[in-house]
């Protein structure tokens, strides 16, 4: 699990989801903003649609946010990431879904330069 630090709160996930940009893979589609911290934020989303049972949708979201902690100061300090995942994700193994992360990661901050900063 990441710091308290390091999530998004409620108020600004709603705010990712309305103002934040997209961007997407073949496992993980992504909402990001610029934030004025010198960190990253996370919110990991897995839906009803992925697995049934909340066991296992808490299971990936553990899985997915150790990942992150183990990236993390990540390539580019300063933004929020709302991640949600994809169907396709159950065929990966811990390892995958985190070079998948990283990468993603990766990408997104290549993209950071086109926006604006929204506190």
């Amino acid at each position: 699990m990441i710091n308290k630090t390091q999530r998004i709160s409620t108020f600004r996930a709603a705010w990712l989801l309305k103002k934040g940009a997209k961007f997407s893979n073949e496992f993980f589609s992504v909402k990001f903003l610029l934030n004025k911290k010198t960190l990253n934020r996370y919110s990991v989303v897995v839906s009803k649609k992925i697995f049934k049972l909340a066991t296992d949708r808490n299971s990936l979201r553990r899985q997915l946010y150790e990942a992150l902690r183990t990236l993390t100061p990540g390539p580019n300090p300063g933004f929020d990431l709302m991640i949600s995942v994809k169907s396709k994700i159950d065929q990966l193994t811990f390892n995958e879904k985190q070079t998948q992360l990283k990468n993603l990661i990766e990408q997104v901050a290549s993209k950071l330069s086109q926006l604006p900063s929204n506190g």
